[in-house]
């Protein structure tokens, strides 16, 4: 999974190496990064080998629900892209890096020949709220942004069927209007 500034992700969390950390950033207020697994499995198998993604997103706890001592429901909304700088360790499966921070999106309006990828992801908000879908149920924060190219971009991202290496090349990419120039290029 590749999460995108302002996205909304609900994970289970029940493996004993994600419990504490999950915890332990809930209790404390504090974001966790979430980086996307380019090769590989979660859950490592003997002789498998594994590898991230050069960089991800910090995530803020928005909703903790402990279903049972070893099972935690979670609500989170991405935050700010970083770079992985090093690879630290892994500590009780938990991988550690080194991250240095993005900046944020500057707010580039939409210039008239991508207009319509803005229109399209206001056309499929207002058709699942027809549908019934809350708006505390999207899978991205509010309010919504449809005229900022970053903020349309990274929601394109998110709701394409896209291989793994190319969200993560959408999420690194630093300059939101040719991410969403790239969006547009793959919907056509």
């Amino acid at each position: 999974m590749t999460l995108f500034p302002d996205g909304m992700i609900a994970l289970n969390i029940f493996e004993p190496r994600y419990l504490s950390m999950v915890k332990r950033h809930h209790q404390r207020d504090e974001p966790f990064g979430i980086i996307t697994l380019l090769q590989g499995f979660e859950v490592s198998l003997p002789g498998q080998p594994t590898a991230l993604a050069p960089g991800g997103t910090l995530a803020k706890i928005i909703h903790f629900e402990q279903i049972q001592p070893a099972f935690f429901r979670i609500q989170c909304v991405g935050l700010q892209r970083f770079t992985v700088s090093k690879r630290l360790c892994v500590v009780a499966g938990v991988e550690h890096v080194s991250a240095d921070l993005m900046g944020f999106d500057p707010e580039v309006p939409i210039p008239s020949d991508l207009q319509n990828t803005a229109d399209a992801l206001g056309k499929f908000i207002v058709h699942n709220q027809q549908q019934g879908l809350k708006l505390n149920e999207f899978p991205f924060s509010q309010p919504f942004r449809l005229d900022e190219c970053g903020w349309v971009a990274n929601r394109w991202s998110e709701l394409l069927t896209l291989e793994r290496q190319d969200k993560v090349d959408l999420l690194l990419q630093s300059d939101p209007l040719s991410r969403l120039q790239r969006i547009k290029a793959i919907m056509s």
